[in-house]
C-alpha cells in the first residue's frame, strides 16, 4: 500500500500540557537572550562612555560574566525549545514562512554566539583584567565588533518576537503540496 504525503500523519505530536511547558521554557529563554543582549549593550555603551575608570572595568567585566555563563546555555535552550515546538504542533517546521525564517535567524544566532560573542567578550575581560586599575582600557579593537554584534542580534530578536506575534507569510510550498 502506498502511502501519499496528504495522508501522513506527523511522527509526534506534543500533548497539551507537554506543549504548554515546551512553550514557557521558549518564551522564558527567548525573552532571557533578548534581556541578556540588551543589558550587555547596555553595559557597553556605559563602558564605551565612561570617564571613570572604575565603572568602566566593572561595566564591560560584568558584561563579559553574564555573556560568557548564560549566552550559549540561554541560546541552546531557545534554540531546542522552538525546534519541538516546531516539529510537535500543527506550525512544524517547514509549513509557514514565519517559522522557516524565525528557524533560519535563530540557527545563525546559536552559531555565532559561541563563534564570535563569546570569545570577543573574553578578549575584552582579558584587556580589562590588563588594565591597571585607574586607566581606562581602551576597547577600541572590541567595541566595534561587540556593539554590531549586540546590535545584530537584537535586530534578529526582535524580528523573532515580531513573526511569532503576526505570523505573516502564508504557508510555504512544502505546506501546500500536502
Amino acid at each position: 500500500m502506498h502511502t501519499t504525503i496528504a495522508t501522513q500523519t506527523p511522527r509526534f505530536r506534543l500533548t497539551p500540557r507537554a506543549r504548554k511547558s515546551v512553550v514557557a521554557v521558549h518564551v522564558v529563554s527567548s525573552v532571557g537572550w533578548l534581556g541578556i543582549t540588551a543589558a550587555n549593550l547596555v553595559l557597553l555603551v556605559v563602558g564605551l562612555t565612561t570617564a571613570d575608570p572604575a565603572r568602566q572595568h566593572a561595566a564591560l567585566l560584568a558584561m563579559a560574566m553574564v555573556g560568557e555563563t548564560l549566552l550559549i546555555p540561554v541560546s541552546l535552550a531557545a534554540f531546542t525549545s522552538g525546534l519541538v515546538l516546531s516539529l510537535g504542533t500543527k506550525w512544524g517546521l517547514f509549513r509557514h514562512w514565519w517559522v522557516v525564517v524565525k528557524f533560519a535567524l535563530t540557527l545563525i544566532a546559536v552559531v555565532l554566539t559561541p563563534l564570535s560573542s563569546v570569545p570577543g567578550l573574553r578578549d575584552l575581560a582579558a584587556a580589562v583584567s590588563a588594565t591597571p586599575a585607574g586607566q581606562l582600557t581602551d576597547t577600541g579593537e572590541f567595541a566595534v565588533g561587540l556593539l554590531s554584534a549586540g546590535c545584530v542580534s537584537s535586530a534578529m530578536y526582535l524580528t523573532c518576537v515580531v513573526l511569532t506575534a503576526f505570523k505573516p507569510g502564508g504557508r510555504t510550498r512544502f505546506a501546500r503540496r500536502r
